[in-house]
C-alpha cells in the first residue's frame, strides 16, 4: 500500500519530466533543421550556382578572346574567388555535419570557414558593384557627383563585411556576435541592397535617355534595360530576404543559407552582362545597319579615318573631305570593327558643323584654288 501511494505521487512528476524531455528533443530537432538544414540546403544551391559561374566563364573566353586585359583579369578574379567561396561552404558543412556530428553545442559555433565566406561574398559583391558603377560613370560622361556616393556605399559594404569576419573569428559564437555586432552585419546587407536599387535606377535612367538620342535603337535599348532590371532585382531580392531572416530570426542560420547564394548571384549577373554582348550586337546589326549597338562599357579609344563625302562638279573637279572620328568602346570583341562602334551624337554634330563651315568658306575662293582641275 505505501509503495502504491509513492508511485501515485511520483507518477505526475515523471510524466512531466518525460514530456519536458520530449519537448526539448522536438526543439532541438527544429533548431537543427533551421540551422544545419539551412546551411546544407544553402550550400547545395550555392554549388549549383557556382557551376553556372564556371560555365559562363568558359563561354566568355570562347566568345570574347580579344577582350581587353582588365576585363579578362576581373573575370578570372571573380571565378577564383567564387571557387574559394564554394570550398569554404563545403568545409563548413564538413565541420558541422561530419566532424562534429551529434554535437549540439556546435550549432552556436562559428567556424573559420563561415567567417571567411562572409568576406569572400563581400569581395565579389564589391567587384560587381564597381563594374556597374563604372558603367554609370561612362554613361553619365564622368559625373562624379553621381558615382562618388555609390563608390562610398560599396566601400561601406566591404568594410562592414571585413569587421563582421574579424569579429566572427574572434568570438566564434553566433550568440555573442548577435549580441555585440549584429548592427555591423545589418549595415552590410542593407548597403548591398540599397546599392542594387540605386545602380539599377541609374543604369535604366541613362539607357532611357540614350533611347531618345538613338531612336533607331529602341528595341536594343529596351532589351538592355530589361536585362539590367532583372539582374538588379534578383540580387536585391535575395539580399533583402537574407536581411529579413537575419533581423527576425537571428537564433537560426536561415539567413546564412541565403547568404551563401548571394555571391553566386552577383558573379552570374556580372558574367551574364558580359556574355550577352554578342547576341545584342547581332540583334542591332540585324535590325538596322545604320545603328550599331550602343557603347556601354567605354575604356579605351580608337581612331579611324573614313572618306565621308565626295563631290564632282561639271565632271572636271573633285572635292574630298576626310573626316576623323573618335570611337569610344568597351572591349575588343571578336567581330566588332572600329567603324561599327557608335560615336556620340555630340561629337558627330561638331564634326559635321566643321565640314559645313569649311565648304562655306570654300565658296568664297576661286574655283581654281578650291577645285583643282584633273590632269
Amino acid at each position: 500500500m505505501p509503495s502504491t501511494v509513492v508511485l501515485g505521487a511520483v507518477a505526475p512528476f515523471a510524466m512531466k519530466a518525460l514530456a519536458g524531455i520530449q519537448e526539448l528533443e522536438v526543439d532541438r530537432q527544429t533548431q537543427l533543421a533551421h540551422s544545419m538544414g539551412a546551411v546544407l540546403i544553402g550550400s547545395l544551391i550555392a554549388l549549383f550556382l557556382s557551376g553556372a559561374v564556371s560555365m559562363q566563364v568558359f563561354l566568355y573566353f570562347q566568345l570574347y578572346p580579344r577582350d581587353v586585359l582588365r576585363i579578362k583579369a576581373m573575370v578570372v578574379a571573380v571565378w577564383l574567388i567564387d571557387a574559394l567561396h564554394s570550398a569554404m561552404t563545403i568545409t563548413a558543412n564538413w565541420q558541422y555535419l561530419i566532424v562534429h556530428f551529434g554535437d549540439w553545442d556546435m550549432i552556436d559555433d562559428i567556424t573559420w570557414s563561415i567567417a571567411v565566406s562572409v568576406a569572400l561574398t563581400a569581395t565579389i559583391t564589391f567587384f560587381v558593384h564597381c563594374f556597374f558603377i563604372h558603367r554609370i560613370f561612362s554613361l553619365s560622361r564622368g559625373n562624379w557627383y553621381i558615382t562618388a556616393p555609390l563608390v562610398l556605399l560599396a566601400l561601406t559594404r566591404l568594410i562592414s563585411a571585413a569587421i563582421s569576419t574579424s569579429e566572427m573569428i574572434s568570438l566564434k559564437s553566433y550568440a555573442g556576435f548577435v549580441h555585440g555586432y549584429d548592427f555591423v552585419f545589418t549595415i552590410g546587407l542593407s548597403t548591398a541592397a540599397s546599392l542594387d536599387i540605386l545602380i539599377t535606377i541609374g543604369l535604366c535612367y541613362y539607357l532611357r535617355r540614350g533611347r531618345l538620342v538613338a531612336s533607331g535603337m529602341d528595341r536594343i535599348i529596351d532589351t538592355i534595360t530589361l536585362y539590367t532590371i532583372e539582374n538588379g532585382m534578383l540580387t536585391c531580392i535575395t539580399t533583402v530576404v537574407s536581411l529579413i531572416c537575419w533581423l527576425t530570426m537571428p537564433t537560426n542560420l536561415i539567413f546564412l543559407g541565403l547568404h551563401f547564394a548571394i555571391s553566386k548571384l552577383y558573379a552570374n549577373s556580372f558574367l551574364a552582362t558580359l556574355n550577352s554582348r554578342k547576341s545584342l550586337l547581332n540583334k542591332s546589326q540585324g535590325s538596322s545597319g545604320d545603328h550599331p549597338l550602343p557603347v556601354l562599357f567605354p575604356s579605351s579609344f580608337r581612331r579611324s579615318n573614313a572618306n565621308a563625302w565626295s563631290h564632282r562638279s561639271h565632271g572636271e573637279t573633285r572635292l574630298q573631305v576626310t573626316v576623323e572620328k573618335t570611337v569610344q568602346h568597351d572591349v575588343e570583341g571578336p567581330d566588332l570593327d572600329p567603324s561599327d562602334a557608335c560615336p556620340s551624337s555630340r561629337s558627330l554634330s561638331q564634326r559635321e558643323n566643321a565640314i559645313e563651315l569649311e565648304l562655306a568658306n570654300s565658296k568664297s575662293k576661286t574655283p581654281e584654288s578650291v577645285y583643282p582641275r584633273d590632269q
